[in-house]
């Protein structure tokens, strides 16, 4: 009996005891929500200028002014130029010419197509004299187009000699990432694949010969994002961009757009180029061009600025040029809103924070958006940064996301996790910065927020 009473005894205790653990972990529950550690945050985006890197306009290189306030140049450089003398790679002329040293100290990036016929006011050709006295099959022509020479593109010599110049090229560019598209030119008129066959010029050779000045740029180039000016079967195959030189004209450039639903293709000296239905192709690869047609600029930025922004729009385009808005045209509204448009725009739409006492952290989720035509095609890193109260940074850490993945429409959530203490309960701030992969460039995202040290902040939180 006594041993009954003794356990009977101890029960109101363990009562007791229990009823305490469960106070404490309520208590322990609340604090989050008491303290304002547990939040939910919905954010916008913005149409604020950011002019960021790899994307807007790419104006002639060469034309420093016009450059100043571009993220891109443009580089055309023709065979003549760049092997003046066989197996002479005539570096230093480039450089000079497109002021590259500069550009690249400003961070700015290029777009670079190689030609091998230009057409123009006088009688000339844009294949180096040596070339030229070593093949001597090709044709002069003049036409509506101008005045020029349409190499032998089937010529085996010639083709040999094209291949080591796009090697020695590639050399060149892939000993950093300055050249980040490059249009494959080297075929037709301006290198855009195609010749005036109906006054006279010789037609582009086989398809399977076309090919093989393809595989020239894509064996070689690494660093590079390549594009052509069509959706060519062997380029969609290899997840290259493509690029329209007649943006701006809607009959032209909705052809282009058909070719992509539907394929196509274009005749030969032998087999077609066949043209391969791409759905999408913008989340691949990235789109480019210039403008082109009978509008003048000043009407396309004017009156018909509907028709520029739908070809611009409905192809997704990341960057425009060299024919693009120049001078006073530039500074306007309608150029600077379609600057804006292109490429990626990236923003936040939710920030959610969540205490974890067993692990005594932070954990914050965010909602990833982008109101851009296109994602960025490199993986730049991005940086979630935590503040103290004084603007101080106290933690930093690599957020899981593939910006590449991130294409327009979709949304996706990261979670990253700050360690807590003191300092932490007194007050921080979230930010977000994205740098280039070397950490020279930066991407803003399409948000009107304060910042801190070029970070970007999303949230404050702060006691009283």
């Amino acid at each position: 009996m006594g041993k009954k009473r003794k356990r009977e005894s101890i029960i109101p205790y363990i009562l007791i005891l229990a009823l305490g653990i469960v106070i404490i972990m309520l208590l322990l529950a609340m604090i989050p929500y008491r303290y304002g550690l547990n939040i939910s945050v919905d954010l916008e985006s913005s149409d604020i200028a950011l002019d960021n890197p790899l994307t807007g306009y790419a104006p002639w290189g060469s034309n420093e002014e016009e450059c100043e306030d571009s993220r891109l140049v443009f580089i055309r450089l023709k065979w003549s130029e760049w092997e003046p003398e066989q197996d002479f790679y005539d570096i230093e002329a480039l450089e000079e010419r497109y002021h590259i040293q500069r550009w690249k100290a400003e961070h700015k990036n290029a777009v670079l197509r190689f030609v091998c016929d230009n057409p123009g006011d006088e009688v000339h050709m844009d294949i180096p004299a040596w070339l030229y006295a070593a093949t001597r099959d090709g044709a002069y022509y003049d036409c509506d187009y101008g005045k020029g020479y349409c190499p032998n593109y089937a010529n085996k010599y010639f083709r040999e000699r094209h291949a080591a110049a796009i090697r020695a090229l590639a050399n060149y560019c892939n000993q950093d990432g300055f050249v980040a598209y490059v249009e494959l030119g080297s075929l037709g008129h301006w290198g855009e694949w195609h010749t005036n066959v109906s006054q006279g010029v010789p037609p582009l050779p086989d398809a399977d010969i076309c090919n093989e000045y393809i595989l020239d740029y894509s064996d070689n180039f690494l660093n590079a994002k390549l594009l052509t000016r069509r959706n060519y079967e062997i380029a969609v195959e290899g997840g290259l961009g493509i690029y329209n030189d007649m943006t701006g004209d809607w009959n032209d450039t909705e052809e282009w757009l058909e070719w992509t639903r539907s394929g196509g293709s274009y005749e030969t000296d032998g087999d077609p180029l066949v043209f391969k239905p791409v759905e999408k192709f913008w989340e691949i690869a990235p789109v480019g061009g210039e403008i082109g047609g009978s509008i003048s600029d000043e009407d396309l930025f004017g009156r018909w600025f509907s028709v520029m922004n739908d070809c611009v729009t409905s192809a997704h385009m990341t960057f425009l040029g060299p024919g693009c808005p120049t001078g006073e045209l530039k500074d306007g509204e309608a150029a600077r809103s379609l600057r804006e448009s292109m490429g990626y725009r990236y923003y936040v739409s939710n920030l959610k924070t969540e205490y974890s006492f067993a692990d005594e952290n932070l954990a914050v989720t965010l909602t990833w958006g982008n109101v851009g035509l296109a994602p960025i095609y490199w993986d730049w890193p991005v940086t979630m940064y935590v503040y103290d109260r004084q603007g101080k940074m106290m933690y930093w850490e690599q957020v899981d996301l593939n910006l590449c993945e991130l294409v327009p429409g979709k949304k996706t959530e990261t979670v990253s996790h700050i360690p807590f203490n003191d300092y932490i309960r007194q007050g921080y701030s979230i930010g977000i910065g994205i740098t280039s992969p070397e950490g020279d460039a930066q991407a803003l995202l399409a948000m009107d927020t304060e910042m801190i040290d070029g970070v970007q902040i999303l949230y404050t939180y702060g006691m009283d």
